[in-house]
């Protein structure tokens, strides 16, 4: 089973910002030059299961059946991805599609994202997706 790249993605952030918290005072940058990153910022990502099945809050908005929402980032500005049962993490937010490249993450909704039955050229609406996140979050 792969591991999940959200997951991965955390412990390279973490693993980034040791490196760069030890790595600069050796090259000339005083510890005022550095921004050390809080541990809201460091923090191990939340998640919660959601599924077509089992969600309540308005028309299902993918194309998957389930997936895994997930937030990361600082408290004032959270990334919400869901991620497929096929390990694919997909940003909702413009948090997420910011640190998509960073975290592993496709910017890009598309793939997964149902169109609207009745509005040609409409997709779904995601936002009660992201709303239900962020309070998790």
């Amino acid at each position: 089973m792969r591991k999940p790249r959200y997951r991965t993605a955390a412990r390279n952030v973490r693993a980034l910002a040791v490196g760069l918290a030890l790595c600069l005072p050796l090259i000339g940058c005083s510890p005022t030059d550095v921004v050390t990153p809080t541990a809201d910022e460091l923090q191990t990502p939340q998640s919660s299961a959601v599924s077509a099945a089992t969600w309540t809050d308005g028309a299902w908005p993918f194309t998957v059946e389930r997936g895994e929402l997930i937030c990361i980032g600082p408290a004032d500005d959270r990334g919400v991805f869901i991620v497929t049962d096929t390990g694919d993490m997909f940003a909702l937010n413009p948090a997420a599609i910011h640190m998509a490249p960073e975290v592993g993450a496709t910017a890009d909704l598309d793939p997964i994202w149902r169109q609207h039955p009745d509005l040609p050229g409409v997709k779904m609406n995601v936002s009660p997706m992201i709303v239900y996140a962020l309070a998790l979050c």
